[in-house]
């Protein structure tokens, strides 16, 4: 049985909201109940980094 830490958690989910969002900071922080700056901060400190193409976007728009 894996045991998953809650910091791996906490990154997996705004990892998921982000995606949802397609990286929209405004819409991903109220959707987590935090400011966008506290959002920032957790998106820094967990290394998270906005993938080249993301999903939900469409190229050239």
């Amino acid at each position: 049985m894996k045991i998953e830490t809650l910091k791996a958690r906490e990154r997996e989910h705004i990892l998921k909201v982000l995606n949802k969002t397609s990286w929209d900071i405004e819409k991903t922080a109220h959707l987590l109940q935090i400011s966008p700056s506290l959002l920032r901060r957790k998106i820094k400190e967990h290394g998270i980094q906005r993938p080249q193409t993301v999903p939900g976007e469409r190229d050239g728009l």
